[in-house]
């Protein structure tokens, strides 16, 4: 079991515990990943947020690259 899984495995332990329930809700929904995606993008959108007009039109034409430039800040 990797790091990330027993992570998982231990918050939702405690998430059930009270309720198993709750468990079973987990375990019956098909679309996780999809949510997981949904809300990375949902916190991505936040940082969009501290934006201008004019920065969000050049990151939105493709003129500006966020990966770019973070990547540009990150030692090598």
């Amino acid at each position: 079991m990797s790091e990330i899984e027993q992570h998982l495995t231990d918050y939702l332990t405690g998430y059930g515990r009270a309720d198993q329930g709750k468990l079973m809700a987990v375990a019956s929904y098909s679309d996780w990943q999809r949510m997981a995606q949904h809300e990375l993008d949902r916190r991505a959108a936040r940082l969009l947020e501290l934006f201008g007009e004019d920065e969000l039109q050049a990151i939105a034409s493709g003129q500006v690259s966020l990966p770019k430039l973070a990547s540009q800040l990150m030692p090598t």
